[in-house]
């Protein structure tokens, strides 16, 4: 089992409710489209919507975490997270980015079964 998959079952426990992999519409182009971003988990009734990370310290990796809270930020949800299941990459990530994800956006460390790396 991945940490995705690992964090998944963990968040699923505790809200009671499945979360898997979906797209959910999070803008519309000018000609009225719908755009879609897959999230990492998403309850039925999209109530809960988070993005699972599993990574290392570095620019790439912040980068990419905090482009998955700017599609959070797109989408009205009653609980909005990003989940990190590297313990230094969660402190790193909450240090640097204080002031750039909005106030609705967890920021939740779940522990993989994985070492962290």
């Amino acid at each position: 089992m991945n940490s995705e998959e690992s964090a998944r079952k963990k968040l699923e426990k505790m809200f009671g409710v499945p979360l898997p992999k979906r797209k959910v519409i999070i803008g519309y182009d000018s000609d009225g489209f719908p755009k879609l971003h897959e999230f990492d988990l998403v309850s039925k009734d999209s109530d809960i919507l988070g993005e699972v990370k599993s990574c290392r310290i570095n620019a790439t990796s912040f980068k990419g975490a905090l482009n998955d809270c700017f599609y959070l930020s797109k989408v009205k949800a009653r609980r909005k997270m990003l989940v990190l299941t590297n313990k230094d990459f969660y402190s790193y990530f909450k240090r640097k980015s204080d002031g750039l994800v909005t106030s609705d956006i967890e920021i939740i460390l779940v522990k993989s079964k994985r070492a962290d790396y």
